[in-house]
Parts: C-alpha cells; structure tokens; sequence
C-alpha cells in the first residue's frame, strides 16, 4: 500500500508541475510587443531599397527631336485697332496670329522667364514672347457694358483673356512695355496693373519720354528708366521691373551702357535682366553663347512693309526646316541639345541643369 501512495503521489506532482510551466509560457493577452532596434532598421532598409529613383533624362522623348538651342521668336506689337498697319493689328488678325500660334504647337512663356533660361514649354512645343511697347490704349481698354465695367473683348488683353479660356492648355501671356501714360483712363490705371500683375502678365519699362538712349548721357538715362519704374511701383509696389524696350531699338553710347543695366533714380535702384531692341528676327535660345541678353532681337508682328522679315515669314521657315526652331524637351531642369549644337551651349547660363546631348 505504501508503494502505491508513493506512486500516486509522484504522478500528481509531475501532472502539476506541467500545468504550471505551461501556464507561465501562454503570452499575456494585450501585451505590447517591442521589437528590437536591429529589426526595425532592417525593415527601413528594406523599404528604401524598394524605391525607385527615376533618370530625368531617360523620360525625355527624342523622337520629338527637341533641340533647345534652337530660336525664340520675341514678337513685337504695338497697336490693336480697327485699321491694319506696320504698326497696328486689327483684332481679327491678332486672333489669326494666336490661333496660327496653338494650332502650330506654339506656346507663350514669359520674356523674364526667358532671361533667367527657365522654359516650361510642353515637350515637342515651341516657346513664343508677345511684346507690346507703348502701353497703348488698346493695348488694354475698359468700356462699359449693361452698366458694369468690363475689358473691352476687341483690346489685345481682351483677345488674350478670350484665348485664355478658349484653350486652357495656352499658358497665355504677354509683357507690356510702358511709359508715362499707362493704356490711357488714367481713373482705371490702379485697376489695370493690379489685373495684369495678378493674371500672369509681365510689365517692362519704355522709358519717360520716347527719347533714344543714343543722345542722352549717364545722368539722363537713369532718369529716363527710373522714373518709369517708380511710375510702375507707385501701383504695384512689390513688383519687380527686370526688362527694357529701348525706343527706336537705340542703345545707349558704350560708355554709358551700364547705366542702361543697371542705376538709380531718386533714391531707387533698377537692374534690367534683359533689353530689347526693334523687330528683326528671332532671338537665339538664352543657352546659346551667341544670345546677347543686352540686345535682344525681335520679330515684327506684323504683314505690312515686314521687308520679308515678319512673324509669318519666319513661322514659315521654321516649318520648311529652313531655320531652326527651339524645341523643348518638356524638362525645365534638363537642357537637351543634337551633338552638332554642342559648342554653342552655354554653361554659364545652364547652371546646374542636366544637360542631356544626343
């Protein structure tokens, strides 16, 4: 009897002892779990390993033959008015010129994004400048219309809203160049460069009095482009005046050149990115070393005594191959180029784009 009770007893020991152990080692519901420093890095090495860094250039479709040191046509138009002339387009056929310009794959940039060698242009587009000089009227009128003022439809801000809304993918822009007189009503002035700054116009200074630079001295030309940008700023204060149309294409003797770059009026300093000079023909690319940035050709927007040196004559060039056209590679950071045009870049310029040559 004995050795059975000690049996017995040996039996329910083991029995307790294995409910126990097995009791200790059940995970505790709701625990939180850390896992060791060692294994999140892992992960994180992991997940960095998954991510794919794309190559700019191998995005860029050469099939589209982009060739950014191509030209840029810088339009030159004055007036908008109901008489064509050498200086003046009527609204119909400055609609035929906008409407030529997007179905032809033109595509408006702005003349200071130019200067600064930033092209946004659409891959296989061609990047085009409106310039207005004067600050005519008609450039930018306000008429009334059941009682409210609105921009009369047939000014060229007016056509240029109008395409605008007609083609959203336009990118529509102009840069007016202004003196004295800012498009006339002189009650709505505030009015109009308050819109124009605020819808993504460009405003340039033609200075005070028309004068050429030519026959004036350092003094004089400092008061003829200063006092027009604090004419500009007394209206838009915060706004920057970077570019110049000189009257009558006429720079400034070489001595006093500088002064046409860069001065003060007043109290005020100006510094001009870019000068312009009259219609001729189309500006190099502002990658090009033979840009001059000082003297920047234009193209007269216009059919009239053009001497075969008007816009549809160089839109006609540039489709027969004759010249050649800029062409962008869709990449505002990388500058693509055929290897012939490779001496011709300019790094300066460039800077710390990705230049991209084939």
């Amino acid at each position: 009897m004995k050795k059975a009770y000690l049996l017995l007893t040996v039996l329910s020991f083991v029995l307790l002892t294995s409910c126990s152990a097995t009791e200790q080692e059940a995970p505790v519901e709701n625990e939180d779990i850390t896992l060791p420093e060692e294994t999140v890095s892992n992960n994180d090495n992991k997940n960095n390993e998954d991510e794919v860094i794309i190559d700019p250039v191998s995005q860029i479709d050469l099939s589209l033959n982009p060739n950014e040191l191509g030209e840029i046509m810088i339009l030159m138009y004055h007036g908008i008015g109901d008489t064509e002339s050498d200086w003046q387009r009527t609204p119909e056929n400055f609609r035929k010129d906008l409407e030529y310009m997007y179905q032809n794959k033109y595509q408006m940039i702005s003349l200071n994004d130019y200067a600064k060698g930033e092209i946004k242009t659409k891959a296989g587009y061609t990047p085009i400048i409106l310039t207005f000089d004067d600050g005519r009227q008609n450039n930018f009128n306000y008429i009334e219309e059941n009682g409210q003022l609105v921009i009369d439809p047939d000014c060229a801000v007016g056509i240029l809203e109008e395409f605008k809304n007609k083609y959203s993918d336009f990118d529509v822009t102009a840069s007016f160049f202004l003196g004295t007189n800012p498009f006339g009503q002189k009650e709505y002035v505030n009015d109009k460069m308050n819109f124009l700054v605020e819808n993504g116009y460009d405003i340039g200074n033609h200075t005070y009095s028309h004068e050429k630079l030519e026959m004036l001295g350092s003094d004089d030309i400092q008061a003829e482009i200063g006092s027009v940008n604090n004419i500009i700023n007394s209206y838009v204060p915060d706004y920057n005046i970077e570019t110049l149309a000189l009257p009558h294409g006429s720079n400034p003797k070489d001595e006093y050149l500088d002064y046409m770059l860069e001065g003060s009026y007043e109290g005020r300093e100006y510094k001009n990115i870019a000068v312009l000079d009259v219609g001729w023909r189309p500006a190099y690319s502002p990658f090009d070393t033979m840009n001059n940035f000082k003297s920047l050709y234009r193209v007269t927007a216009s059919e009239i005594k053009v001497d075969n040196c008007g816009m549809y004559d160089y839109f006609k060039q540039f489709e027969a191959g004759s010249r050649e056209k800029f062409i962008s590679d869709g990449n505002s950071n990388v500058v693509t180029i055929p290897k012939k045009h490779e001496e011709y870049l300019n790094k300066e310029i460039t800077g710390e784009k990705i230049i991209n040559v084939y």
